[in-house]
């Protein structure tokens, strides 16, 4: 592993932990499959994008945030968290 990608897993770990832990305690039901969301956070953004190759491993995930392929309980994190909108459906 490269040393900025362990500094970034280091900082980035506790953050998703805590809002994973966080959101856990919502009353807000998680998002149905193929919802899509728009994030504000780099980090967030940065997970998506890190895990679009684990999703399209294990034959895609259902979720979306700004248009990349990732897990539904990553995109319940960051609408939780305050850093994610839904996109309205056409």
């Amino acid at each position: 592993m490269r040393t900025s990608q362990t500094i970034r897993t280091f900082f980035l770990a506790p953050i998703l932990l805590s809002t994973l832990i966080l959101s856990g305690c919502a009353k807000d039901p998680v998002p149905p499959s193929g919802t899509k969301v728009t994030t504000t956070s780099p980090a967030f953004k940065r997970l998506a994008d890190d895990l679009q190759k684990d999703c399209e491993r294990m034959g895609g995930c259902t979720c979306y945030m700004d248009g990349v392929q990732t897990t539904c309980a990553i995109v319940f994190s960051c609408l939780n968290a305050g850093m994610c909108t839904l996109v309205k459906s056409t």
